[in-house]
């Protein structure tokens, strides 16, 4: 699967795989030896070579369980740069629902 030239994602990952904090040091050299290679075989452009490339091919579009190394490391690649990540804001920006909250409190009483 070694592609002959690093893969390198800066949109998602600008200080490298390795220091994401998300993968594993065999699976950052996996991700920047292999990843050309597996992202053109995951996305169509390029035919697979050999068995272990077929192999590939299939578990990552779910025909078959993902048991190789090269499966799981570009699974768990997509899956956190399709991600949404959530922002929670945790102060209010509206004031107008906590005042109306407060009269109704002092016209119960």
């Amino acid at each position: 699967m070694f592609s002959g030239q690093k893969f390198f994602d800066d949109r998602h990952f600008p200080k490298g795989f390795a220091r994401s904090g998300y993968f594993t040091i065999k699976e950052s050299q996996l991700l920047e030896t292999s990843g050309r290679t597996m992202k053109a075989l995951f996305e169509g452009t390029m035919v697979p070579q050999d068995a272990e490339q077929q192999k590939f091919v299939d578990e990552v579009n779910g025909r078959r369980a993902a048991e190789s190394q090269y499966a799981h490391c570009w699974l768990k690649y997509l899956k956190e740069i399709n991600h949404k990540h959530v922002v929670y804001n945790l102060c209010s920006t509206s004031r107008n629902g906590a005042a109306e909250d407060y009269s109704e409190a002092e016209a119960d009483e």
